[in-house]
């Protein structure tokens, strides 16, 4: 008999899973994976089934209005990772299966305000007509959306009810857009009876053009019809009625290419070493298990031609294979290689794709046309059949970490994915995170090695420039005179460079040396970034935007002066510098538009430019092999945040960075220009020594009870009134340090502190960290799970966001 009842995982933001009443007649077989449409309050939203069940509900259970699929949509080895991960970040299952599937696929309904007219009558009061007003003048508004602008929820719901009566407005709830629909195309083809010779003569005489029209296709066999449209005009359609050809409609299948054309050589003779870091992956790919293998190898030492050689193996057994990289900036070279080695087979998935690449590119994967996905973090959820190999590029990068619910680190659940699939993963990085290298050294993973870069390059040479020691009237901007004469000889011969700032705009902020005024965002507890090439201060937090100031605001003084630096001040030196130098910038801001990173990089590897400026994008996984100079502008800029990680993370930039110079036949050379010279971190740069800064990171760290020593959970709680959210994170930390089983399984809890920047979009925002014991998670998320719904439940939890971020790595 089948069963009555499903289990329905919906994204809203709620730890549990609803139970509906399937409609009569719903045929049993596989249910498990498919999409449904559901209501839900006054929506109706879509979901996915994650279990059926005869037993009823407690109360009566809502009809399932629409089963969407005709088979599941989402298959058990990835229902089973999306559950993992819902468990383990402290999310919704359905918000960690709505980052499974593609944009569109699990929508929600929204209500919208609509003008309906005059009515019969007019808004009673000032509220009234102001919401009447908004209301007509966008014709259609969201609620939410108008009760922002109104400033008062409650008073706009109440407007709109009284609108209502009056016929003026129309409060209805539309699901939000569903995936793009199929491009298609139409061809013309000639048929047998259009092949037949002597069939043209039997056309008028003044069909000039359906004869013309009629030999074409007989040359091509078909074509668009777009083509033939505009050559012969109306002649296929006069074909068409004579049964001579006929029209064929086709979908346009919407791949991105996403590639940069690798000119190297295929299959390369492998080192020794690469030979031996291969051998155990091999051996785990014919034997068909779960394995960890983290390849720790220095830049330029060929751990890339490692993952083609696994995946090949991979292939050979026709499995498919999974590579993420971790920004998008760094897809174009490896889907590049990839392809190189694998052709058609491999495609490229990543956010920046369109709505219909994106649905067309994951149901091909799904279909099983391409066995090879090259992509970014939500790659991780391609739902590839019969997976093999996953490989994690560039390991230790905090980009594989979602910023969002969510709050996944995408290294981590791939390791997880391939448990569950029971295949081998490969973790690569020439700066292992601490977390990687201490699961190598505890027997977690395998360790390779690949010491030497290939053919016996030597690593490039570091020279540190105290900036203490030369004074700004020395500088050419923010450029020493030691930078300045390198990057002079590298032009001079024909050579390329590359500059590393990682911070964007032309200023980090303005000050009037006058009265002391910098400018704020009214929104955010941070100052502006100024932007000179639009003249405009923006805040890089909410997107606020205003004109920059040609005098103070605040006094009247017209001394306002820019303070810091970012990627567009360098380039505006560079300018001066190097009048007849090409220079490429690539940050957020010249790669906003589609492809426009791939085509930087395009350039820069064709030559078309000499020295490409730029943030973190720049810093790893590139291959230039003209590339002899790397300078580093300031190596400072993350160093002193007040974050455990931000040695490592400043560590891990400068050699990596330093490892894109001297790939080729010359020689590499590195100028980093610092305040902190004498910093661990830096001098363990400049000696290109892994070994000796992860051993001191690791000592500090074993100390102070940090990862990995410790599990580290941040809770960001953030509201409208500061005073209600500061009061929610005392109640909350009083709630766990009174529960005498969450002190056991912690090492200890820090705060309620207001967060680094205490207001973000108009949120105030207080913290709370816990240092939870390894070993212990499953334990301590039990807790604090409880913690939080009775927290939500209480009087303090009302107006009060409580964000989890498990394994956290921003702190700010």
């Amino acid at each position: 008999m089948p069963h009555p009842f499903v289990s329905i995982a919906l994204p809203v933001p709620t730890r549990r899973e609803f139970t509906y009443r399937l409609p009569s007649g719903t045929p049993e077989e596989a249910l498990v994976g498919r999409r449904v449409l559901v209501p839900f309050g006054p929506r109706r939203m879509t979901g996915v089934i994650v279990g059926v069940t005869d037993t009823p509900p407690p109360v009566e259970a809502k009809e399932v209005i629409r089963i969407l699929d005709e088979e599941p949509l989402v298959g058990p080895a990835l229902l089973d990772l999306t559950r993992w991960i819902a468990e383990y970040y402290v999310a919704p299952w359905g918000e960690a299966l709505r980052a499974a599937l593609p944009l569109g696929r699990l929508r929600t309904s929204r209500r919208f305000a609509i003008w309906c007219g005059e009515g019969e009558g007019s808004p009673a009061g000032a509220f009234d007509a102001a919401v009447d007003r908004a209301v007509q003048e966008a014709r259609r508004l969201p609620v939410s959306l108008l009760a922002r602008r109104m400033g008062d929820a409650k008073k706009t719901e109440a407007a709109l009810k009284r609108l209502t009566r009056l016929c003026r407005v129309e409060v209805r709830s539309l699901l939000e857009k569903g995936p793009p629909p199929a491009r298609r195309e139409t061809w013309v083809e000639i048929l047998p009876e259009g092949r037949l010779d002597g069939v043209e003569k039997t056309l008028r005489k003044n069909a000039v053009r359906q004869v013309e029209c009629l030999f074409f296709l007989r040359q091509k066999g078909r074509a668009k019809k777009g083509q033939l449209t505009a050559r012969f005009g109306k002649a296929p359609e006069a074909l068409e009625r004579k049964g001579l050809v006929r029209q064929v409609e086709e979908e346009v299948l919407r791949i991105a290419d996403g590639s940069l054309p690798d000119g190297g050589i295929c299959d390369p003779p492998l080192t020794p070493e690469q030979a031996a870091a291969l051998e155990p992956v091999e051996a785990a790919i014919e034997a068909g298990r779960f394995e960890a293998h983290l390849l720790y190898g220095i830049t330029g030492s060929g751990k890339t031609e490692v993952y083609l050689r696994a995946a090949s193996a991979v292939r050979k057994r026709g499995r498919s294979v999974l590579v993420l990289v971790p920004e998008i900036a760094l897809t174009p070279q490896t889907v590049g290689r990839f392809r190189r080695r694998f052709g058609s087979e491999v495609v490229v998935l990543h956010s920046a794709l369109s709505a219909g690449e994106r649905h067309d590119t994951w149901r091909e994967i799904h279909r099983g046309t391409f066995p090879v996905v090259v992509g970014v973090r939500s790659a991780l959820f391609a739902p590839l059949r019969n997976l093999g190999l996953i490989v994690v590029d560039e390991e230790h990068d905090g980009s594989y970490k979602q910023g969002e619910s969510p709050r996944y680190h995408a290294r981590d659940a791939a390791v997880v994915r391939a448990r569950l699939e029971r295949v081998p993963i490969l973790l690569g990085s020439a700066t292992p995170s601490v977390e990687s290298f201490w699961n190598a050294r505890s027997g977690k993973y395998v360790l390779s090695v690949l010491p030497k870069r290939i053919e016996n390059r030597p690593l490039p040479q570091v020279q540190i420039v105290d900036l203490q020691l030369v004074p700004p009237k020395k500088r050419l901007g923010v450029l020493s005179p030691f930078l300045v004469e390198r990057l002079g000889a590298v032009l001079d011969r024909g050579d390329q460079a590359m500059l590393f700032l990682n911070r964007r705009g032309y200023a980090p902020f303005l000050r009037c040396p006058d009265c002391g005024y910098v400018p704020r965002c009214d929104h955010c507890e941070v100052s502006f970034t100024l932007h000179r090439r639009r003249n405009v201060l923006r805040c890089h937090y909410c997107g606020t935007e205003r004109n920059a100031p040609d005098a103070c605001p605040s006094c009247g003084g017209g001394r306002i002066t820019h303070r810091g630096v970012g990627t567009e001040r360098v380039e505006e030196d560079l300018a001066v510098a190097f009048p007849a130098a090409r220079v490429a910038r690539m940050d957020a801001d010249t790669t906003r538009r589609r492809d426009s990173a791939r085509g930087i990089l395009a350039d820069f590897a064709a030559g078309k430019v000499n020295v490409l400026l730029g943030t973190q994008m720049i810093a790893k996984g590139h291959h230039f092999p003209g590339v002899s100079l790397v300078g580093v502008i300031n190596a400072d800029t993350a160093l002193h945040l007040p974050d455990f990680r931000a040695a490592e993370r400043t560590f891990q930039l400068l050699l990596q960075v330093a490892g894109r110079a001297g790939r080729g036949d010359r020689e590499g050379e590195v100028v980093i220009q610092t305040f902190h010279p004498e910093h661990y971190c830096v001098r363990a740069a400049f000696r290109h020594d892994y070994h000796v800064f992860i051993e001191r990171e690791m000592a500090d760290r074993e100390e102070l009870h940090y990862p990995p020593f410790s599990r580290i959970i941040s809770l960001t709680f953030r509201g409208k009134e500061e005073a209600r959210v500061r009061r929610g994170a005392a109640r909350f930390r009083l709630q766990l340090t009174s529960d005498r089983k969450v002190g056991s399984l912690c090492w200890e809890i820090l705060g309620p502190a207001p967060a680094p920047i205490a207001r973000i979009r108009d949120r105030f925002r207080w913290k709370v960290m816990i240092k939870g014991r390894t070993g212990r998670w499953g334990a301590l998320r039990e807790k604090l799970v409880a913690h939080l719904d009775a927290f939500s439940r209480s009087r303090e939890g009302r107006g009060v966001e409580v964000i989890v971020d498990v394994d956290a790595l921003d702190l700010l």
